[in-house]
């Protein structure tokens, strides 16, 4: 008959499903430590995805689409000649055209246009002059930026020095566990990774000009700081 005894409710405050002693009475006696190893790395983020819109209103829905064309086509311009940008690193992510209306107690709704947005994600990775990119940008036309996303396309290569960590980490406190109880490690039974991931982190953007400056440009600054890349992984030891 198995019996089971709850022998660490967590160091340093953890949870106490993260770490248990099993024992069976089958003849021979088993006894295993189960615990949940974390780890996690800081790196610098190597690439970022810009979202940016164009958004044109005309009278007629045609007027509306032909404005940003022509408006996108300068803008496209500007990513392929300035910056290098190739095509597969620009993505339309959204294009729609609605109608506008107004409304009066006299005539009630009344449409008075359309507005047509086309929305685009760009990848780039001189991280060093995405401020640049941005002003240019909205020079050549783009009237919506939706955000800077920063992230990591090395994303295997940290996240197995996460895990690295996580392994250490699970030993520590199934060491900590044994010695605790008067018991001593033997070996690892199993591994089950639950998972590597990395948190992608918004971009801050500002004005280098003050709010209330006459400057007719200003430069834009983007503060790209640290990615976090975690790991996680459950491991079981036996022990004597």
């Amino acid at each position: 008959m198995a019996a089971s005894a709850l022998l660490w409710a967590g160091i340093g405050g953890g949870s106490p499903k993260e770490a248990y002693a099993l024992g069976a009475d089958t003849g021979t006696m088993q006894n295993t430590i189960t615990v949940t190893g974390q780890g996690k790395v800081k790196v610098e983020p190597d690439v970022a995805y810009v979202r940016a819109a164009v958004s044109v209103t005309a009278k007629t829905a045609k007027e509306a689409q032909a404005g940003n064309a022509a408006r996108f086509a300068a803008v496209k311009k500007v990513l392929s000649g300035t910056y290098k940008v190739s095509d597969k690193d620009v993505k339309t992510i959204g294009f729609y055209v609605h109608p506008q209306y107004n409304y009066t107690e006299k005539d009630g709704q009344v449409l008075t246009g359309y507005t047509s947005v086309h929305e685009i994600e760009i990848t780039y990775r001189n991280l060093s002059g995405i401020g640049n990119l941005l002003d240019d940008l909205a020079t050549a036309g783009v009237n919506q930026m939706n955000g800077v996303t920063f992230d990591t396309e090395k994303s295997d290569l940290y996240g197995n020095q996460a895990l690295e960590k996580a392994v250490a980490n699970a030993r520590s406190k199934a060491e900590t566990i044994a010695k605790a109880s008067g018991r001593q490690l033997k070996e690892t039974v199993s591994i089950s990774e639950n998972g590597a991931v990395s948190t992608p982190i918004p971009g801050r953007m500002y004005s280098e000009a003050a709010a209330d400056s006459a400057m007719s440009k200003a430069a834009t600054t983007v503060e790209a700081g640290e990615i976090s890349v975690e790991a996680q992984l459950t491991v079981v030891y036996s022990m004597q």
